[in-house]
């Protein structure tokens, strides 16, 4: 969690899907509780998750790559890579398309949308 929120600050969107939450996750986020705060989310539902989209194209780039990693530690270096670029880019275009998600859920009556 130090890797990720840094300052103590962050928000852990957990979706509470029961893959999701093993004893000892959830107990590693109890012990954690003083460096991020954990948001309550419905399970199973990508509309408005962005995570899902980020995992999603991170899943297209590793697969597109030509070469297999040899290892552990050049396939972790490629996550990361790609994780740093998406980022920029991803978090602001996802961010600013929530209220769009959120209006289409809405509209929708909670059924899925394009999103």
């Amino acid at each position: 969690m130090a890797f990720v929120f840094p300052t103590g600050n962050g928000i852990f969107q957990q979706d509470n899907a029961p893959c999701h939450k093993p004893r000892f996750v959830l107990e590693l986020f109890e012990e954690h509780t003083d460096e991020f705060h954990l948001m309550s989310w419905p399970p199973n539902l990508p509309d408005l998750n962005p995570m899902e989209h980020i995992w999603d194209v991170m899943d297209r780039q590793l697969r597109s790559q030509t070469q297999p990693c040899p290892n552990i530690l050049t396939l972790s270096d490629l996550c990361l890579d790609i994780w740093y670029k998406l980022s920029l880019v991803m978090d602001k275009k996802l961010v600013s398309s929530m209220a769009r998600r959120v209006a289409a859920i809405l509209k929708a009556k909670g059924v899925a949308t394009r999103y």
